[in-house]
């Protein structure tokens, strides 16, 4: 289910920026849906790579990537087919920011690169981006009162709205990618992907649970990637042999 056409022309309307403020994108023309102190914008994060080895699930996109990934599509909008403007303003921000260094270096820790024979994950948001599809269980960006959601208050999977997001947008999207692994960032994400395997509504075979989000304010990151690093290699040398 896709809705960039229905976005296009208030795209068109923004003005070209470095860098947007929370009041250019957070607005009527981009509101997808809401619920009292929550709300979903629309954010052009609808491309889906099919032949993807891996796909990376976040939580949802924040503001960081939100405002990236609209600042891409604005500047290249009419430059470029739709199919190659959606891609590439994914691959700008997904996991954008202090984050991708972070996970670069624990996707390079469990050796994916090794499997994947290139010489680093970072090649995964250049050249070798068509490895990769970066994906979140909720798709399109969630704030509650304007800041962040972070995956917990509420869950996931007992509001009512976000549930129907994970079923509406999820499932179909990893239907088209069964094939990757999939590395769920953080442990409500985890629970989601859980829930979904349960219900028999997701088939990739090979899922690195307990793999931490990579934010720097995740002070639990290091501990818990160490804890469950063999663990990780373990999967993916069973996926990969």
């Amino acid at each position: 289910m896709f809705f960039y056409e229905n976005y296009e022309q208030s795209i068109l309307k923004l003005p070209i920026k470095e860098t947007y403020d929370k009041e250019d994108l957070m607005t009527d023309d981009f509101l997808y849906a809401n619920d009292n102190k929550l709300e979903v914008f629309w954010a052009p994060f609808e491309s889906i790579n099919k032949d993807a080895k891996v796909i990376m699930l976040g939580i949802t996109p924040g503001w960081t990537q939100m405002q990236l990934s609209f600042n891409y599509v604005r500047k290249n909008i009419g430059g470029e087919k739709t199919e190659d403007l959606l891609r590439n303003a994914k691959r700008e921000a997904s996991f954008g920011g202090v984050i991708r260094k972070n996970l670069i270096d624990m996707l390079d820790g469990i050796e994916l690169n090794k499997h994947l024979s290139i010489t680093s994950c970072a090649e995964l948001y250049g050249e070798k981006n068509h490895l990769l599809h970066s994906a979140s269980a909720l798709r399109y960006p969630v704030f509650i009162n304007r800041k962040n959601y972070t995956g917990s208050s509420p869950s996931m999977l007992k509001h009512p709205l976000l549930l129907q997001m994970i079923h509406e947008l999820l499932v179909p999207e990893l239907s088209e990618v069964k094939e990757a692994v999939i590395i769920p960032a953080g442990k409500a994400v985890s629970e989601v992907v859980r829930h979904l395997a349960a219900e028999g509504q997701i088939h990739n075979k090979t899922i690195l649970y307990k793999f931490p989000h990579p934010s720097g304010a995740n002070g639990h990151r290091k501990k818990q990637y160490e804890e469950n690093k063999g663990y990780f290699q373990e999967k993916l040398d069973n996926h990969f042999s």
